[in-house]
């Protein structure tokens, strides 16, 4: 085997995960804190952004905040639900005001903000485990 060679990370690789999140900061060090941890990620700033990227690229998992400009989590994990498309992880730290519509989304687990970043790598291998 190869030094530095990681069958774990080689697999990883070949997952992509779609980040949406209008909050650079955010997008940018959760990013950050999955490709260290060996997974391909590709960040979209909005909901509409990341449906334009997703008619071009295969996702294992999409990554949004509910509450975002141009098309929110809803929408956006409604569209992805309804076309059969990858599990979703949808955060937000605004729960009171969106628990009915939450309740009618199927195949969605939600991440309450504010959360630990180190549980993000764990959480994601969970979400992407259960897929298969």
């Amino acid at each position: 085997m190869a030094k530095g060679f990681n069958m774990n990370t080689k697999k990883k690789d070949s997952l992509q995960i779609l980040l949406v999140d209008d909050d650079r900061g955010i997008r940018s060090s959760m990013a950050e804190l999955l490709s260290s941890d060996g997974y391909s990620v590709v960040e979209a700033a909005d909901g509409l952004e990341a449906s334009l990227k997703m008619k071009n690229q295969n996702f294992s998992l999409v990554i949004t905040d509910l509450n975002m400009p141009k098309k929110d989590g809803i929408k956006l994990a409604n569209e992805i639900i309804s076309a059969g498309g990858p599990p979703v992880l949808l955060m937000t730290g605004e729960l009171e005001n969106y628990d009915i519509k939450l309740k009618s989304l199927k195949n969605i687990m939600l991440l309450p903000k504010p959360f630990n970043p180190k549980i993000l790598p764990a959480l994601v291998a969970k979400i992407l485990n259960s897929a298969k």
